[in-house]
């Protein structure tokens, strides 16, 4: 009774951001261009507060998730909604083919299609919408900074889980190339598939049970 239940769900192909379906990485573009972003919506103490925070980065002097949780509040602040679909264009330019021609493979055609990603929801959302992507499963933005949890590692796996629950869906494959989510990968060796592994990062899959390549 179980197995046809599970059988009877909708399947899902998750797929990592940065380095994976694109070949590029979305917070480097997004910090290339949201000063810019900035000014053209007047908002020049902004503007400097952006350049500030990523200096800070730059001299190691705050960590990588101090400045994007500073960035993300100031974008969101400052941003329309058509600033952030403009980003996500920007990003689609850096596709990776490989994982899109997979993903859109015939046999995968009823599946639905996430975005698991630390990236931020703010564009990894519209860019899931261009590409005629389901959703994500991304890092959101909380007011209080402690709160602020980043969606890799245990936390991606959590999120994809509770998509599942919610959706009720059955993972048909979880695509990716960061040792970040060896989490994921070792809660569904079988069905995941690494992009472009390096010897070092295919040992460490490959002691979680990943044999699966792209």
């Amino acid at each position: 009774m179980v197995e046809r239940l599970q059988k009877s769900k909708k399947g899902a192909t998750f797929v990592d951001l940065d380095g994976t379906l694109l070949a590029a990485n979305s917070m480097h573009i997004f910090m290339i261009h949201l000063p810019w972003m900035l000014l053209r919506r007047k908002a020049v103490g902004a503007h400097i507060a952006s350049l500030w925070w990523m200096g800070l980065r730059t001299l190691h002097a705050i960590s990588h998730r101090s400045m994007k949780w500073h960035l993300t509040k100031s974008a969101r602040r400052h941003l329309l909604d058509s600033d952030w679909e403009w980003l996500a264009s920007r990003m689609a330019r850096r596709i990776n083919h490989t994982v899109t021609d997979y993903v859109d493979a015939p046999r995968l055609s009823e599946c639905s299609v996430y975005i698991a990603t630390a990236a931020m929801e703010e564009y990894a959302a519209p860019l899931a919408r261009l590409l005629g992507y389901d959703g994500v499963v991304a890092t959101r933005f909380t007011e209080d900074k402690k709160d602020y949890l980043e969606m890799r590692g245990s936390a991606k796996l959590a999120g994809i889980q509770e998509l599942q629950r919610d959706k009720e869906l059955r993972l048909e494959s979880f695509i990716t190339d960061h040792t970040d989510d060896f989490p994921t990968a070792s809660a569904y060796p079988g069905l995941t598939i690494l992009l472009n592994p390096s010897k070092k990062t295919a040992a460490i899959f490959r002691r979680g049970g990943v044999t699966r390549y792209l």
